[in-house]
């Protein structure tokens, strides 16, 4: 079922407020919550998508985001109502997140931060924008989609149908560009979660079975995973 930005703004506000008990276990009634980084070609959008079915969530990729930002700034009474379900040290993160000069738009990543800290009580699966950064450890399984450059090259040149090398400096140039992005997030996010849970070299699996190890390391680590349908 396709949910419009606005819909999802009122999930996220419906869920109430954010969870910051650090000593929680993983908890048995929320829906799950995955962040998956990946490289450019490592078959990210395809796993990420089927990941998100299996799970019974959205699937937040770079463009819903943007387009939840977008609506979040245009509502006043939205975003109010946003600020008042994201607790004090949400804003403690925040301030130290911009304390240093911003990576682009201060007023744009200010929102979309919050929008993804919004995001943890209702679940899903968030495609890149460093989310992995700036979630609770407890509650989020963190994944990361690498690939040899050769397979990763090869993926995108016959996605879009362009010759091996463009593809091959397509996917160095995205990479690096991904890299440097989270590396700076890094830097100015002081309370920043290292590392992942979870990471997968796509060049041996198909999408179908990326996401069956996913479901098996989430299960292993104590998150709640539906059970395939017979």
């Amino acid at each position: 079922m396709t949910h419009t930005p606005l819909e999802l703004v009122r999930s996220i506000l419906d869920a109430g407020r954010y969870d910051t008990d650090k000593t929680a276990s993983v908890p048995t009634l929320m829906k799950p919550l995955v962040t998956v980084s990946r490289y450019y070609g490592a078959a990210g959008s395809n796993i990420s998508r089927q990941l998100a079915e299996r799970l019974g969530v959205h699937l937040y990729d770079k463009d819903l985001l943007n387009a939840i930002v977008n609506q979040t700034k245009e509502d006043k009474q939205l975003l109010s109502s946003l600020d008042e379900r994201v607790s004090t040290l949400v804003d403690d993160i925040l301030h130290s997140f911009f304390s240093k000069k911003s990576i682009t738009s201060e007023a744009y990543f200010r929102y979309m931060a919050k929008v993804i800290l919004g995001i943890a009580p209702i679940g899903g699966v968030i495609v890149g924008r460093a989310a992995h950064l700036l979630l609770p450890r407890k509650t989020t399984f963190r994944v990361r989609l690498e690939g040899s450059l050769e397979t990763c090259a090869k993926r995108i040149a016959k996605q879009k149908d362009i010759k091996y090398d463009k593809a091959e400096r397509l996917v160095e140039e995205s990479n690096r560009d991904r890299d440097k992005f989270e590396h700076q997030v890094a830097k100015r996010f002081p309370r920043a979660v290292q590392g992942f849970d979870l990471i997968l070299n796509t060049d041996r699996f198909t999408p179908e079975q990326a996401v069956e190890v996913i479901l098996v390391a989430m299960r292993e680590a104590g998150f709640q995973v539906p059970q395939p349908q017979a």
